[in-house]
Order: structure tokens, then sequence, then C-alpha cells
């Protein structure tokens, strides 16, 4: 057997139907992710070329208003489209299902828990990276008023426009995902014919809507090419220059949260090693980078767990419905990364009572901010105000928001993933069942 058959491997969990392997061995797992790799280079070169030969070619927006974007905006919202079928049906179904074998009220504090942990060890992580490397300290005054100047005009507008629309899809989200628990658990209270019927529409409502997802992601690397070529073309590679510092304070940040925090969680807590992990993980995590949204992720996050990493839906559909709302620690170290950046730069060095208020917000926005695209920006612009900073200083990072936003969501995504593979065999050995995941995996 090999090292990711006895991870995860096909063995499954007791009491979950047993997957067989995929039709024609790996070739076709391999074909996907191969053609998800090819779009995202090919998007990120010819989006390069773009902006260094031809930024302001008339054609260059026409490219982007009447194709690109068409297509990120079709990609994107049929994938919200599944989310709330997919939500709701794989909560119902999953807590139903926990109720009786993991309990529920345990589930949810073992759950709850380990995504406060998570949150709070990004807060550290992004603080003591931000204090000791400092990136604001290196950016000359002049490019960042112009940074200032080119964005100060909309941004005031923009983020009074963006708030509403943010607070409204994380209350339909957490609002579903309240109703959904709730559904879950009076369930087994209802009458057993009348259950099984709404479990049995649940399943088939879910299986319909992995299977909408299985052809929607046959378009998955056209729609990463889009997203990576109107990238490269929108911000540039100057921007990035001149904020390449602050840009790598943050992603080395979430690195280290993937190391320290998701390894820990999986190896640890879950006894699966980590590079079998990320092998299995791999397909959520680049739709999450390409998307930026962790909502528009939740319907390939679910299909990776139980078909890849062959976790229990009982377990896993409760779990990632909960990471929806409340597991966004790239979140938490991008908010607090960006708040001693500004500080740094104008000067405002954060004492230490200003640092833990940016510590306790910034772990409670990582359970609770909005899993959209730009969903931590009015976290960022209310952290400012709070500790005396000038709000206009989010205009410093602003064109590159949406790099970071990519990277983030990847840790967010995965991340959950990690807290599930650990409550899983938790659970395991809690009903004193053998783990499918062997030590010798470590």
């Amino acid at each position: 057997m090999t090292s990711a058959d006895s991870s995860f491997g096909n063995r499954g969990y007791k009491g979950q139907e047993q997957l067989p392997p995929s039709s024609g061995s790996r070739w076709p797992r391999l074909r996907s992710h191969m053609l998800l790799l090819a779009g995202f280079v090919i998007g990120t070169g010819a989006g390069t070329l773009v902006e260094v030969f031809y930024p302001d070619h008339p054609l260059t927006s026409q490219l982007l208003i009447w194709f690109v974007r068409p297509i990120e905006q079709i990609f994107l919202g049929t994938l919200f489209l599944l989310i709330v079928p997919l939500l709701f049906s794989a909560i119902v179904s999953g807590v139903a299902r926990a109720y009786g074998n993991v309990g529920m009220p345990g589930l949810v504090f073992t759950t709850l828990a380990y995504m406060l942990a998570v949150s709070a060890s990004a807060a550290v992580i992004g603080l003591a990276m931000a204090n000791l490397f400092r990136p604001g300290d290196g950016i000359p005054l002049e490019i960042g008023q112009q940074l200032l100047g080119a964005r100060s005009q909309s941004l005031p507008q923009s983020l009074l426009g963006l708030a509403p629309a943010l607070r409204s899809i994380n209350g339909v989200v957490a609002g579903m995902v309240i109703l959904s628990f709730t559904i879950g658990g009076i369930l087994p209270l209802v009458r057993r014919h009348n259950r099984r019927r709404l479990l049995t529409a649940c399943e088939t409502l879910y299986a319909i809507g992995m299977r909408i997802l299985a052809l929607v992601t046959m378009f998955a690397p056209l729609a990463v090419a889009c997203f990576m070529f109107d990238l490269a073309v929108m911000f540039g590679w100057n921007l990035l220059l001149y904020l390449s510092a602050y840009v790598g304070v943050v992603i080395a940040a979430l690195a280290l949260q993937i190391v320290l925090s998701f390894f820990a969680v999986v190896w640890m807590r879950g006894e699966m090693s980590p590079f079998a992990f990320l092998r299995c993980v791999h397909e959520a995590a680049l739709i999450a980078f390409s998307t930026s949204s962790s909502n528009a992720t939740l319907p390939t996050a679910l299909k990776v767990a139980e078909t890849d990493l062959h976790l229990p839906d009982k377990v896993v559909r409760p779990v990632l419905g909960m990471g929806t709302v409340a597991n966004q620690s790239g979140t938490t170290i991008y908010v607090a990364v960006t708040v001693l950046f500004v500080g740094q730069f104008f000067g405002m060095d954060l004492t230490l009572d200003r640092q833990a208020l940016v510590f306790v917000v910034a772990t409670l926005a990582g359970m609770g901010t909005i899993g959209v695209p730009a969903g931590g920006l009015p976290i960022v612009a209310t952290l400012l105000t709070l500790t005396g900073l000038p709000p206009e200083g989010i205009g410093l990072v602003i064109g590159v928001d949406r790099l970071l936003d990519m990277f983030r969501t990847l840790v967010n995504v995965v991340g959950d993933l990690a807290i599930a593979v650990a409550i899983t065999h938790q659970s395991v050995a809690a009903t004193e069942e053998p783990s499918p995941v062997s030590r010798d995996m470590r």
C-alpha cells in the first residue's frame, strides 16, 4: 500500500460508504490538476505581458470588459448559486447523523474551540511578523503619497458601498448555517418516517449539487486563467515592487500559519502526514486561491473532504459549514499585519495596549469575517479608526488587496479541512474504532 493509501486512502471511516478508486487510476485527476495549473500559468503570463507592453491599449480594456470579466462572473455566480442548497443539505444531513454518533453539542464545542485557537495563533503570528520585519518602514514617503492620492477620491465611497453588501452576504450565510444546524438538531426528535423523507431529500439535493459542481469545474481552468490575467493587468508589477516588503510579510505569515498551526493540527491531532494532507487538498486550495472566496470554494471543499480525504459526512458537513463563517484565520493575519504596517508607514507605532486591541479584534474577525472577496477591508478600516491611525491609510494596500485575498482565502479553506481531519480522528477515537490514519505516516 502506498503512503497516500495508508493515510485516509480509500478505506474511509466505519459507517461511511466506501468509495471506489478513481476510474483510470490517477490520470484523470492528474489531468484536471495540470489543466488548472496550466490555466494559472497562462493567465498570469499573458496578463504580465499585456501589462508590460500594452498597458493602455484600447483592446486591453475591451478584452477585460467583454470576455475576461464575464467569464469570471459566470463562474463565481454559479459557485455562489450552489452555496445555499449544498450548505443546507450538507449541514442538515451531517448534523442529523452526528447527533446520535458524535454528539451534536460536543461537535459544535470542539469545532469552535479549534477555530478560536487557530484564529488566536494567526493573530499572534501576524503581530509578531509585523513587529519583527516592520514592512512599513521601507516605503519612500513620496511613493506612499502617490498610492494614497490614487485611491483617496474613490476609497471612502467604495468602502461605504461595500460594507452593506458584505453584511448582507454574511447575514444570509450565517442565517443559513444557524437554520441548518437547528433543523439538523431537531430532526432526530421527529417521527422516523418523516425524518427519513427529509434526510433522503437532503441527500438527493446534495448529490445534485455535487453533480452540477462537477460540470462547473470542467470550465475551472478557463476561469482560473481569466482571474489571473485580470489580476496581472489590474495592478501591474510596479505596485507589487513598491509594497514588496508588506506583501512578503503577509505571505510569510500565512505560510507560517499553515506550517505551525495547520500541520500541527493535522499531524498531532489528526495523526495524518501533512504532505499527504496537502496532496489531497490541492484542488480546493487552487480554487480558493483563484476565486478569493471561501464561500465559493465550499462546494469544492466538501467534494475534496469526502472523495479525496475520505472523511465521514457526519463530521465534514457541519465542520465545513461552520468554517464558512467562523474560521477565517488568513483574514486574521492580514488584518493584524495591515494595521501595524499602516502605523509604521505614518511613524505611529502602536503601544502594547493598542496591539492587544488589534489582537482581540483580529481574532474575533477571524471567527466572523465574510468569506467573499474584499471581506476583510471593513475590519481593517474599523481597526485603523479604533487604534487612532489615519483611516485613509487603507489606500496604501488596497491596490494589492486582491492578490493577498487569494493567499488568505487559500489559508482559510486549508484550515477548515485541517480542523475536519482532526475532529474526525477524535470522533473515531471517542467511539473506540480503529483509526484509518496510521502513525507510520508521520
